[in-house]
């Protein structure tokens, strides 16, 4: 890839069944790979493959991947800007770009210790994860301890070891498992651990993928994937006649459910705003002056809109180039948004963090999607405080002995293991309350979804913003048909051969 922030990831795909992983490949596998990554959503063949892709797409992984939050932020979706700076910036600190090789940065190997290692692991093993679920196709995944997966057993939420995402890959309506490890050098050890965590049994009865993705960082950022794919029937095994799952092997793995998907599947809808919600948030916590529209270009059909990525590179997409043209900055704002539309393209209302060196946004449909969704969530936080106070009364602040509320109300202080506890309480209650309005939040996501679609800006924040094009501001830009995500180009440090 010629992107200014590109680099290769070498990726180690091996299937079993059951799922056995294979052993580490030695430093000169890793330097040989060289097989690029086919094309087509779903898992392909066993090899060693050399995955181009950019610093956009990882940063696009990290604000979605992990622990959905979107109920304990949605009445402060300040905190929402605080929790991507946490998500981005570990990436950034420890790892830099040696030509077309991300590697870990002296500080991480040498200046940190080793629970910062630790932590950093889980970190970027999730963010690759993520990332490598994409590739093959999957779209939005789900922390296992934020919900239970359709077909699941009543048991699943109370397990307490349990793979860490999950998702149902859109063009089979197939159910993955997926488990997420990452270390300095990680081993066959933690890999046959990160077996068992997906050896569900009969928590989950119905057909499912199980994946497991690791991530080492010795010498460089590399993968090793393992994955439990039994044979169809007629099938001696690999992948089946007409693609990894039977689908045309032309279809571009797209990342996220497809236009129909989306204007069809209910839980598709739900589950892609519920990852987006920390943009969503983010968004709707900025000042209105601080919102803009950019346009962007609807994706191309047929080969030329093929990539082994989620996003587009915009400054290399022809249809939004295209579009920009017909598009001016000294128009009247009203005019901006309609010009954009005439032309069939996208009108994305962005803003840009405060603190950071992102500028995130969304389509018209998916911002009232995820305003719906943040509605019924602060409704289902609002009944549990009035339903079950002693829920929340205690995690909502952790008090230090030297408080004075110590003394008026010493029935607040608590242990590290009553903590968590409460914490696992107020969790299980939100997830159950979930689920028994989880046809209201459908029908509600739906009608915001479409709403949003027929509607303006106006109509959704009470203001026509005006039009940015942040490539001229200095700016790497990305989209997909509901997403966007822009980094200054100087804040990357792209130019760390010495480092």
């Amino acid at each position: 890839m010629s992107a200014p922030d590109a680099f290769d990831v070498p990726i180690f795909l091996h299937r079993s069944s059951p799922l056995t992983p294979a052993p580490r490949p030695k430093p000169p596998q890793v330097a040989s790979a060289y097989q690029p990554w086919p094309k087509g959503a779903g898992v392909p063949a066993d090899g060693a493959y050399l995955v181009g892709t950019t610093w956009r797409a990882l940063l696009d992984a990290t604000t979605t991947v992990g622990r959905d939050i979107g109920p304990w932020i949605a009445a402060t979706p300040r905190l929402a800007r605080r929790e991507i700076m946490a998500r981005r910036y570990p990436l950034s600190a420890y790892l830099v770009r040696s030509g077309h090789e991300v590697v870990p940065s002296v500080v991480y190997s040498h200046g940190t210790e080793s629970s910062t290692r630790a932590a950093f692991g889980y970190h970027v093993g999730m963010t690759m994860a993520e990332w490598a679920c994409r590739i093959m196709g999957l779209g939005p995944t789900t922390h296992a301890e934020s919900a239970v997966p359709q077909g699941a057993a009543p048991g699943w939420a109370k397990t307490s070891s349990l793979p860490d995402l999950f998702g149902t890959h859109p063009a089979t309506s197939e159910l993955w498992l997926v488990e997420a490890k990452g270390s300095r050098r990680l081993g066959l050890g933690t890999r046959v651990t990160g077996a068992k965590q997906l050896d569900v049994g009969a928590l989950v009865p119905v057909p499912h993928k199980k994946v497991l993705c690791g991530t080492s960082l010795e010498r460089r950022l590399f993968m090793m994937i393992d994955v439990e794919d039994a044979p169809a029937v007629g099938s001696p095994g690999g992948p089946l006649p007409n693609g990894p799952h039977g689908g045309n092997p032309s279809d571009p793995p797209t990342g996220s459910p497809d236009e129909e998907t989306l204007e069809q599947d209910d839980e598709a809808l739900l589950e892609l705003a519920r990852s987006r919600m920390l943009t969503y948030l983010a968004l709707a916590s900025l000042p209105r002056s601080g919102l803009r529209i950019t346009a962007v270009g609807r994706p191309e059909e047929g080969p030329a809109g093929e990539r082994g990525d989620l996003i587009r590179l915009l400054e290399s997409d022809r249809t939004t180039a295209e579009l920009r043209r017909h598009v001016t900055l000294d128009a009247e704002t009203e005019s901006q948004a309609e010009a954009i539309r005439q032309q069939n393209g996208l009108d994305m209302l962005a803003g840009r963090l405060p603190g950071t060196d992102l500028m995130l946004g969304m389509s018209r449909r998916l911002y009232g999607a995820c305003r719906a969704l943040a509605s019924a969530e602060s409704r289902i936080v609002a009944r549990a405080l009035e339903e079950q106070p002693m829920y929340l009364e205690g995690p909502l602040r952790v008090v230090q002995p030297t408080d004075s509320v110590v003394a008026q109300s010493p029935e607040r202080q608590m242990s590290v293991r009553a903590f968590e506890k409460r914490v696992t309480e107020v969790q299980e209650y939100v997830r159950e309350a979930r689920e028994e309005q989880r046809d209201e939040q459908l029908r509600a996501v739906r009608d915001g979804f479409t709403a949003g679609d027929s509607g303006s800006w106006t109509s959704l924040i009470d203001l026509a913003p005006r039009l940015a094009l942040p490539r001229e501001e200095g700016f790497l830009e990305a989209a997909t048909t509901d997403t966007y995500l822009a980094i200054e180009e100087e804040a990357l440090d792209l130019d760390t051969e010495n480092e």
